[in-house]
């Protein structure tokens, strides 16, 4: 009897396995090709010509492209490795082999406007229920840029820089003035074209040299006014909201991240809803304050209704966003930036109010709202909404630093990672309900 199964790599086989055999029937793959078969994508695909060679197909590449974001797998280059490695691959591309150029210009060029996507999912997520626009956890995370960080460009290093180029140009022209002072002076009543014949030599040689200074006034000018320029373009990309910005990637700011250490990257804001991402957003504000507004309007811009409680975490407190939520009617639980101070100061009755008044009455509200069992519980609800979806993000997935580069094309990335997250959440929710054989078939 053999000890061993026989081997043979190089065995010829009559009928060869098909693709479709070695996906299990729960994979994650089989949740991506179900859910981007039934999205709309006309209009990507009204962006391709009718001339020349037939593209790859969209729902192909997005696919693809959600499929490696979801493994942690994001490089055009590594993706094509994976096509002719991988059978997961294989099977979600039908065994074609797009090169990597090809997926590269596909997520940069066809996926502006990935929202449309990541709401399509997003429906998809609440006609399973999964999201009701109840209650609504919001933070933000900082990802690093694709730029070095020991390359950046500072607004106060500028704005020296300018006001020096300036002072200079000034200079120039204090000293142009006095030139032309000095050729009236030895010019005389004469026209300033010609000399009179009986000029002395020296006058000569004093206008000549005058004229050699005004050239080069004139140069050192036009080349400080140039500096001037290249400065105030910096200025102006940087914006009014950014004190620094990546020269690798200019849209990229110097932020302080998560491990503590200063870097040069985005603020990414999502908004979540049992731990279903319901909208996102990437910004360039390094702080956290001003960015409740645009982020409770974009959850109510994709599942159409304002949210009925807001959870945040106190990088977002303030007496405006206070009283935002409040005239929108929407609870907010947002504690202040002196919560566990506060809590304490008013156990033991030396809380003392502060001059600001207004600001007072809104965080003695708040305080007494947190310490209501729905304040507690909307509280305690937010660290297992909102943080476990960034774990899964950075950790499960291995998003802790973008690809592309400038604020369209991290958009991008940021859309692809939060419908992969969204599509895992779908995956869940249906096999807890015991559904999981209908849609994988």
């Amino acid at each position: 009897m053999a000890k061993f199964k026989a081997y043979h790599q190089n065995r010829m086989m009559l009928m060869p396995p098909s693709l479709e055999e070695k996906v299990p029937a729960e994979h994650f793959a089989r949740y991506i090709n179900r859910v981007v078969d039934e999205i709309d994508t006309s209009q990507i695909e009204a962006s391709y010509s009718d001339l020349g060679c037939p593209g790859y197909h969209p729902k192909m590449l997005i696919k693809l492209l959600v499929y490696g974001y979801s493994v942690g797998i994001r490089s055009s280059r590594r993706l094509q490795k994976e096509l002719q490695e991988d059978v997961v691959f294989m099977w979600l591309s039908g065994m074609q082999e797009p090169d990597f150029r090809t997926i590269s210009d596909f997520r940069k060029d066809r996926l502006k406007d990935i929202k449309k996507v990541f709401n399509q999912v997003l429906d998809i997520c609440a006609e399973l229920g999964m999201v009701r626009c109840g209650k609504i956890s919001i933070d933000g995370t900082k990802i690093e840029a694709n730029s070095g960080k020991h390359k950046i460009t500072f607004r106060k290093k500028l704005e020296r820089s300018l006001g020096g180029y300036e002072e200079k140009v000034e200079q120039i022209l204090k000293e142009a003035a006095e030139v032309d002072a000095e050729e009236d002076r030895l010019y005389g009543n004469t026209d300033g074209y010609s000399v009179e014949p009986h000029t002395s030599e020296e006058i000569r040689k004093a206008l000549k040299k005058l004229s050699q200074k005004r050239e080069r006034l004139e140069r050192g000018k036009e080349k400080l006014q140039a500096k001037v320029e290249v400065v105030r373009g910096k200025l102006g990309t940087m914006g009014e909201s950014r004190n620094s910005y990546g020269n690798t990637d200019q849209d990229a700011t110097l932020m302080l991240m998560k491990s503590g250490s200063l870097g040069v990257g985005y603020n990414v804001q999502m908004a979540t809803e049992n731990q279903v991402i319901v909208g996102y957003g990437v910004f360039q504000r390094p702080n956290d304050n001003r960015l409740l507004s645009p982020m409770v309007a974009e959850v109510e811009k994709n599942l159409g209704s304002r949210p009925q409680a807001v959870m945040a975490d106190k990088g977002y407190c303030s007496q405006s966003n206070y009283e935002y939520l409040a005239s929108l009617g929407i609870k907010a639980a947002i504690p202040p930036n002196t919560y566990d101070y506060d809590m304490a100061a008013r156990r033991k009755g030396t809380y003392r109010l502060s001059r600001n008044l207004e600001y007072e009455r809104s965080k003695l509200a708040m305080l007494d709202f947190l310490e209501t069992e729905e304040g507690e519980e909307l509280m305690d609800l937010r660290k297992h909404d909102i943080e476990p979806t960034f774990g899964d993000i950075k950790h499960n997935m291995g998003f802790r630093k973008l690809l592309l580069r400038g604020l369209p094309k991290a958009h991008i990335e940021i859309g692809l990672i939060a419908i992969a997250h969204n599509l895992k959440k779908v995956k869940s929710w249906l096999a807890s309900h015991e559904t999981t054989a209908e849609i994988a078939a």
